[in-house]
């Protein structure tokens, strides 16, 4: 949620905004407006409806605020630090430092966002009672906003991770197993099972409701996918945790110094299965990187001439990491950087090379013997 846009803080958790929730903010607006407003109070000027569908869309916003601001303040109160709260188009997720610890901090994080949104139902539900006498209009928006609530509070509760209701079901398996990895799978799969179930409900609600049946897919498809990478997240965390940069570098690589050709590289040392990457270095300093890439972006005929030192990448560009960095935060900078190695160092002096098709082997691996544990 790296597009978004920061609108303040709240008990020092920064909020976020995502460009896609003027979406749903518009969508709320127009059916509103255009929709209940206009259909049970006709002799309402333009105006006056459209006003009311935004103070609904404000307050349909707050509620989802505070349902995920329940889920970060639970969490901070656990000792987890509270990175950010970004609201998108299909609700809002709260940025958490780490996961949580035990299947009874799971639980308490998850399940009081439902009870939130449970609250605030049942606040304007209150709210509905009181004021179907002296003010019908404001109570039936009043039971509308209950009644979206209390919907909130039920499509979070379904068992479909990475929803509330998922993360509830996993911390179940989760005490049941005492195998967070295989906690996390189980409720995966339940959740890529509910998320089918969404998007055939809405194929054949695409028969009687289009609107409705094409967010109910797409509510479907978002789900599936949140499933899958939540899962395929957690395998990363779980098979990389406590490894450092240095415990998972190669140190076999092959330096070459910086007056090499590049003839005599690609000839002698890439051609012949020496590697793709190879660290262009002086004494102990690390110069830079040249690659295969480097190499094709030469044209050939200069190659003879052509020093590594000069097509190289030079270490000021290069991304370097120390060799205490977790290997979890290595391969996230390469995917956020989108380069293939990464160098270790000590200052300019080079400990070894990870790339990422050696990450991806160990997280196969361990990934194995993780979920057999």
């Amino acid at each position: 949620m790296s597009n978004s846009i920061k609108i303040g803080k709240i008990a020092g958790i920064q909020i976020g905004v995502h460009w896609s929730w003027v979406f749903i903010f518009a969508l709320i607006t127009w059916s509103f407006a255009g929709g209940i407003l206009e259909e049970y109070y006709p002799d309402w000027p333009s105006s006056r409806r459209w006003g009311v569908a935004v103070i609904v869309a404000v307050i349909f916003f707050v509620s989802i605020l505070l349902h995920e601001l329940s889920h970060s303040l639970v969490a901070k109160a656990r000792g987890i630090e509270v990175i950010g709260i970004t609201l998108f188009v299909f609700g809002g997720v709260s940025n958490l430092g780490r996961e949580a610890e035990s299947a009874g901090e799971e639980f308490q994080i998850a399940i009081v966002g439902p009870l939130t949104s449970l609250a605030i139902g049942a606040g304007f539900a209150i709210l509905w009672v009181t004021l179907r006498g002296p003010a019908p209009e404001a109570a039936a928006i009043a039971g509308y906003l209950a009644f979206i609530n209390g919907v909130i509070a039920a499509f979070n509760m379904l068992p479909g991770f990475p929803l509330d209701g998922g993360r509830v079901f996993r911390s179940i398996v989760w005490a049941r197993n005492r195998n967070l990895l295989r906690a996390t799978r189980v409720a995966s799969k339940t959740g890529e099972f509910v998320a089918y179930g969404l998007m055939v409900g809405g194929a054949v609600q695409l028969l009687f409701n289009p609107i409705g049946g094409v967010w109910m897919f797409l509510i479907g498809m978002f789900l599936r996918n949140a499933s899958a990478s939540s899962y395929e997240q957690m395998v990363l965390q779980t098979t990389l945790e406590g490894l450092t940069a240095k415990e998972i570098a190669r140190t076999d690589y092959v330096p070459v110094p910086p007056d090499m050709t590049m003839d005599h590289l690609v000839g002698q040392l890439m051609l012949v299965g020496r590697g793709r990457c190879y660290p262009v270095v002086a004494g102990e300093e690390l110069l830079g990187l040249i690659t295969l890439t480097d190499a094709q972006k030469l044209d050939r005929e200069h190659w003879p001439t052509t020093s590594v030192y000069r097509a190289m990448t030079p270490f000021e560009k290069l991304q370097t990491v120390p060799p205490e960095e977790s290997a979890t935060a290595v391969l996230q900078l390469m995917s956020e950087k989108d380069v293939n190695q990464v160098p270790v160092v000590e200052g300019r002096r080079i400990v070894g090379i990870i790339t990422r098709a050696d990450i991806l082997r160990l997280i196969q691996v361990r990934r194995a013997v993780a979920i057999e544990g």
